[in-house]
């Protein structure tokens, strides 16, 4: 059962075959919780260190999950703009925390993050139909491991610009 036609296209770059059904993708659907995770993560780092910046990188985060959610699940007509315009706030945001974050002793935070987030992009380029590793019934899906991955690696780059009373390290 499908919520509203949406475009054949929709969807179909990101391997897991479209079901017919209330969840078009459903690993991918699942999945997608993962950045509702992390920004639900990063809130409470944020109103434990009183960081700004944190709220704003909790509600994009929210905000990226459930616009994928409704992208891969129910896909009604507006779920593409629901998931892309998140995700151009989410690097805005993920620029102010970098520039933020200029502390030295802050390096290994955004190292872990980044390494992450490569192998996020690994995943990315596997999850695509394209990919020789595309397997479009299996409950495996690279793209939903590009999921969260990179909901892992932009919770764990929040924190840097957490205080360093927060992160338990002497200024």
């Amino acid at each position: 059962m499908r919520f509203s036609t949406v475009p054949a296209s929709f969807g179909h770059s990101d391997c897991e075959r479209i079901a017919d059904g209330a969840l078009a993708q459903p690993v991918l659907t699942v999945t997608s919780l993962a950045y509702v995770a992390a920004g639900m993560v990063v809130l409470w780092w944020a109103v434990r260190g009183r960081a700004p910046l944190a709220w704003a990188a909790a509600v994009v985060l929210v905000a990226v999950g459930v616009g994928s959610v409704a992208f891969h699940g129910p896909q009604p007509s507006w779920a593409k703009v629901a998931h892309d315009v998140p995700i151009i706030a989410v690097g805005v945001v993920y620029a102010a925390v970098l520039v933020r974050s200029r502390r030295a002793q802050w390096r290994s935070t955004w190292a872990v993050s980044a390494g992450v987030f490569a192998l996020g992009l690994v995943a990315y380029a596997a999850g695509r139909s394209g990919s020789p590793l595309c397997r479009p019934d299996s409950l495996w899906q690279y793209h939903g491991a590009w999921h969260v991955l990179s909901a892992a690696a932009a919770g764990c780059a929040v924190r840097a610009i957490a205080p360093p009373s927060e992160r338990g390290q002497d200024q």
